[in-house]
């Protein structure tokens, strides 16, 4: 069975480790977005200010995914993802329980960094443990962490209604990764593709920069809508916080099934034109609530079209990466340093201009970012692909 499936023991058991820990991934990257407002009263302080939470985590992980490239191409790569999750559910635990505000930055910051070094970590041994045939496994990997993201706003805001606070839901989410970090023991980490002891590839600086900014656009799209959209509704009156989090919810729906119908349509597309279909649905998705602000059904549908959108941004253009730049952790680093900088920067200055300007502030920014991503991947198309010993150009494409 497993040789039908091109599968080894080996890499059966080590797929399905990356896997299940994505959807523990999944599940507490996505849980800060619906807990903001209730994070917000815990430490008393105003939607504007609760923005510098989800600027913390962003800074943890933009740190977590940098070291994490560059550690995995020096140590044991699984040894570090079990580290990542085990520090990953102390932090969670703590959440709920801290009163200040300067605590739970810190406590955010520390939970981004080994997050970060999760979703990274497992983006780079995936590649090596399946090489040139890495495009399909590496799809339905981030197809499973949207399961783990629409499984988070259900968790967050159906025991806060239960218990009137959050200390259910996190220690739930902290079980979760506590059973995920028990998968890598006693499974050896595969070899990078590259020995550890060769001389790095050199990287092209256009082809690099053009990829960090378009993990950035990504980065910015995605976590802008995840994050704000609970707060949204609630600020705009549209729903109560049940409605609002199933809205959320299907958010990580669109993602999750845009994902899964992907892994089919790269057989028969190129990740450009599926790039392209995406970016295209994400303007649509942006401007309804534009058009139609005060319509709850047609909110509805525009989220579900900007995460059907959203869904192959992050795993397409790591999947496109191969065709331009070498299949290095170093690489996977910096592309993941600019969607980093993305959760870092874009979910603040909405938070400032949340009040000022409106809520509907995300939309624009959802809208720019798609744009600007799409002049980006064009422009992309015109560089000349790099030829790398042991693996063909444009392989993943």
């Amino acid at each position: 069975m497993l040789t039908r499936l091109g599968l080894t023991p080996y890499s059966f058991r080590a797929t399905a480790a990356y896997y299940l820990s994505f959807i523990g991934l999944g599940v507490v990257s996505a849980s800060i977005g619906p807990a903001l407002p209730f994070l917000s009263a815990q430490v008393q302080v105003t939607v504007a200010e609760a923005s510098s939470l989800v600027v913390a985590k962003s800074a943890g992980f933009m740190l977590g995914s940098f070291l994490m490239g560059r550690l995995a191409d020096r140590v044991r790569a699984h040894g570090l993802l079990q580290i990542c999750l085990l520090a990953s559910a102390a932090c969670t635990l703590t959440i709920p329980n801290l009163p200040d505000l300067a605590a739970l930055l810190a406590c955010l910051f520390l939970l981004g960094t080994f997050v970060g070094g999760v979703d990274v970590g497992a983006n780079i041994v995936i590649v090596w443990v399946f090489r040139e045939k890495f495009a399909p496994y590496l799809t339905g990997l981030h197809f499973i962490w949207g399961v783990g993201a629409l499984a988070s706003p259900l968790i967050i805001v159906t025991f806060v209604e239960l218990t009137g606070d959050l200390r259910l839901s996190y220690t739930i989410i902290t079980g979760v990764l506590l059973v995920m970090s028990l998968l890598f023991v006693r499974l050896p980490s595969p070899e990078p593709i590259r020995d550890r002891e060769e001389a790095q590839y050199p990287i092209p600086p256009r082809p690099m920069f053009m990829m960090v900014t378009m993990l950035f656009l990504a980065g910015t799209i995605e976590l802008v809508v995840a994050t704000w959209i609970l707060t949204y509704v609630l600020e705009l009156g549209l729903a109560d916080k049940i409605t609002g989090g199933y809205l959320n919810s299907s958010f990580f729906l669109g993602i999750i099934g845009a994902r899964l119908v992907s892994i089919f349509l790269v057989r028969r597309f190129s990740i450009s034109q599926v790039l392209y279909g995406s970016l295209i649905t994400i303007t649509v998705g942006c401007l309804l609530p534009l058009i139609m602000p005060t319509s709850l059904a047609v909110l509805w549908v525009a989220v579900v079209l900007a995460g059907i959108g959203v869904a192959s941004l992050f795993p397409f253009c790591l999947n496109l990466a191969p065709t331009y730049l070498p299949p290095e952790g170093r690489v996977t680093s910096w592309m993941y340093a600019g969607a980093s900088f993305g959760f870092l920067v874009m979910p603040w200055i909405t938070g400032q201009l949340f009040e000022s300007v409106g809520p509907h502030i995300i939309w624009h920014f959802a809208l720019g970012g798609a744009l600007l991503k799409l002049g980006l991947l064009y422009a992309l198309e015109k560089m000349p692909r790099y030829v790398l010993p042991g693996l063909k150009a444009g392989a993943a494409a």
